[in-house]
């Protein structure tokens, strides 16, 4: 330890330029002085007293005293520390490798890797406790947690499916909430998944974001850091798209499908043909996150969690009660399914075949004789009047004409009458006459009971209906959704870059004091970028509030801000009288849309009605109020849930079928029953029902002669809007 860590002692450079003093003044060189002698014995007390105990001596790293190194990473060297100030607790310090200090691209991911992890605040992701620089070395300090990481579990083989869902879901909503803040991880893998005991409880820590990306961010660190064909990341969770520089939330959902595979198998998935069969609702959740396409994958976190939890349950739920099994004729045992999820293993795939049909046997041929019609037997004169038991079993002989001759014929001829021709035309004429008059009659009557008709007047019921209601605004969501009260959160961003120019301050000189001229020093860079932070933090609260505004948004949370690193023209160190720095700027903030919520307020308020007086009800829109959403809370996940106060006044709809309706029940009622009749019926008025009738007390049996006429309400009830 001594050896690797010689030189930091030596090397106590002046910590960080980006900790100096704000105003560019420098500490007096005999207090510093002093200072160091104090250190530099107290050190050496402490190593003398950790020799005469038999314990190896820790290294001194500015607040922190470096027990044993942990880990060793592409860009630093994990380790043990005690926190002097903080009564000398554990803590995991990551410093940046020696080799690298004056790496211009491992020093900047170093340095995103804590910008980015100083905004992130999720249970499952490990907090930032101090950045800075220490002896020329960058360095970052977060909690200590000694349970390992997850790739050390996995070297003793797969886990309990249990352990796996514990595990597995924390790490998702870890995911699920740094994807919802722009933040793509871009590395992860069970090297960078650490475990953490608590309370008896195995939970997971997400670590590393050294070359994580900040979707929408003018200086995102892909571009710059990461040229496509030179990714940085474990080939085995890398997603295929990253060969090409994308960064997308699509790259973590294929590296979180990998995990899953090794978490339940114990082993990285190979070829098709040597992977381990997995249970179809999970292998249909690995399936979806490492699809080679990243539009055939999840489209979100929350959506691979969501599925992920109902194929937990589709596995774990227990059979249902068994059934009895059937033997076929081979004497092979078919078993009927039990409704759960098996592996490829256990599916019979044999397929099922037709049982062969044996051949009919051949029926011969008879010879049919040809019909001979039967003799037809003498008619015979029965002796006895009766009907006997012979008589049904005799044949039945066909008797024709030619049969009957030679019989004797019997013919009765009548007298000739005297025709009645004058009585009958008589009869004839007043038959025709009774006739014409029963049509005219009739006729006469059908047009009387069509001049008859019917006049209804009927009003609807009127009812108030209020309600305060909570409405939620999620981040991701696309469209309202009436069903779960949610509407879409959005995200508002701003960039902003600007420069400014200042006479330089620094001076370099030839020999000693020889030959001096200006120079740019770091303070001439600090105090113009610091200028130029405060103007463009202006600006881009500004431009959010514009965009807001324009899109009809209500700013939600505080707005986050990402400081890009200043350039100057020309560089520190360069002669020059005057220097020129850029610095880019960025902020977001989350947003809700007031009439995405009064939109959805209204079908809430709506649907409540008809819930509470039928479905024939609907809003009257000159009554109706809704109020201005009130934001209630904010949670970890950028869930805002919000109250808005609604009330209006809804109106039985009298539609044409309700009316066709009505019309087809009074019609031929007298008209004391039909009043009777719609005043008992729902959503009308009782006060206003009026039947009248041109002639007599009933209606016409035709719906044509029945007007219904409908008749607007004249009683509003005033809407008064609930208060909190």
């Amino acid at each position: 330890m001594r050896e690797q860590h010689g030189p930091l002692k030596e090397q106590h450079g002046h910590g960080s330029r980006w900790q100096q003093n704000s105003r560019g003044k420098q500490a007096k060189p005999q207090r510093y002085e002093k200072q160091g002698k104090q250190r530099a014995h107290n050190e050496q007390r402490e190593q003398r007293e950790q020799r005469e105990q038999g314990k190896p001596p820790m290294i001194s790293f500015g607040n922190y005293d470096l027990v044993k190194r942990i880990d060793v990473g592409g860009m630093g060297e994990v380790y043990l520390a005690h926190q002097r100030t903080a009564f000398g607790r554990e803590v995991a310090v990551k410093i940046i490798r020696n080799d690298l200090v004056h790496d211009v691209v491992a020093r900047k991911r170093f340095l995103r890797e804590a910008e980015v992890n100083a905004h992130l605040k999720h249970e499952h992701i490990l907090s930032l406790v101090e950045f800075g620089e220490e002896q020329g070395r960058m360095f970052l300090v977060t909690p200590y947690i000694s349970g390992g990481t997850l790739a050390q579990r996995l070297e003793r083989g797969p886990m309990p499916l249990s352990e796996v869902h514990q595990l597995f879901t924390a790490l998702v909503r870890a995911v699920a909430y740094i994807h919802k803040r722009g933040v793509v991880h871009r590395d992860l893998k069970p090297s960078n998944i650490l475990l953490d005991y608590e309370d008896g409880q195995l939970n997971v820590r997400l670590i590393d974001f050294g070359i994580a990306s900040i979707q929408g961010s003018a200086d995102n660190p892909a571009p710059a850091l990461t040229q496509a064909g030179h990714e940085m990341a474990t080939i085995d969770y890398m997603a295929p798209e990253r060969l090409d520089g994308i960064a997308a939330p699509s790259n973590d959902i294929y590296s979180l499908g990998i995990i899953l595979y090794e978490m339940l198998t114990g082993q990285r998935p190979e070829s098709e043909s040597e992977r381990v069969r997995l249970a179809a609702p999970l292998r249909y959740v690995v399936e979806h996150c490492t699809y080679p396409h990243p539009e055939d994958r999840f489209h979100s976190a929350d959506q691979l969690l969501n599925v992920f939890e109902q194929a937990y349950r589709a596995v774990t739920t227990p059979p249902s009660a068994s059934v009895p099994t059937a033997t076929s004729q081979q004497g092979q045992t078919q078993t009927p399914s039990t409704g759960r999820y098996v592996s490829d293993n256990d599916v019979d795939e044999t397929p099922h075949r037709m049982p062969q049909l044996t051949s009919l046997p051949v029926v011969p041929a008879v010879p049919v004789a040809p019909v001979v019609p039967a003799p037809i037997a003498p008619i015979v004169a029965s002796n006895t009047q009766s009907f006997n038991g012979s008589d049904y079993s005799d044949k039945t002989t066909y008797i024709g004409p030619q049969h009957l001759a030679g019989q004797g014929q019997q013919t009765a001829t009548l007298a000739p009458r005297k025709p009645r021709r004058r009585r009958s035309l008589l009869l004839v004429l007043t038959l025709i006459t009774v006739a014409m008059l029963f049509l005219i009659g009739a006729l006469g009557y059908a047009a009387f009971l069509n001049s008859i008709v019917a006049t209804v007047n009927i009003g609807s019921q009127v009812h108030t209906v209020t309600e305060m209601l909570t409405i939620q605004a999620k981040p991701g969501q696309h469209s309202v959704d009436s069903t779960t009260s949610t509407v879409p959160a959005y995200i508002v961003t701003s960039t902003k870059t600007g420069s400014q120019t200042g006479n330089t301050t620094g001076v370099k000189c030839t020999f000693l004091v020889i030959n001096c001229q200006a120079a740019v020093s770091f303070n001439d860079i600090d105090t113009l970028a610091t200028s130029i932070h405060a103007t463009l933090k202006t600006q881009v609260q500004q431009d959010l509030t514009s965009q807001e505004q324009a899109n009809g948004e209500t700013a939600v949370g505080q707005v986050y801000y990402s400081d890009g690193n200043p350039t100057s023209n020309p560089s520190e160190g360069t002669v020059s009288s005057t220097v020129t720095v850029t610095l880019t700027e960025q902020g977001s903030v989350e947003a809700i849309k007031t009439q995405d919520i009064q939109s959805l307020a209204r079908t809430l308020l709506t649907q409540k009605a008809q819930q509470q007086y039928g479905s024939g009800y609907a809003l009257l829109d000159t009554y109706t109020r809704i109020g201005n959403p009130v934001v209630q809370s904010v949670d970890a996940s950028g869930i805002v849930t919000t109250q808005i106060a609604v009330g209006g006044v809804v109106e039985y709809n009298l539609s044409p079928s309700v009316m066709h309706s009505f019309e087809n029940a009074i019609k031929g009622k007298k008209q004391q029953d039909a009043s009777s009749y719609l005043m008992h019926q729902p959503g009308i008025d009782a006060t206003t029902v009026i039947v009248h009738v041109s002639y007599g007390d009933t209606l016409p049996t035709n719906i044509n002669q029945i007007h219904i006429v409908p008749l607007n309400p004249t009683n509003i009830p005033n809407v008064q809007l609930p208060t909190t």
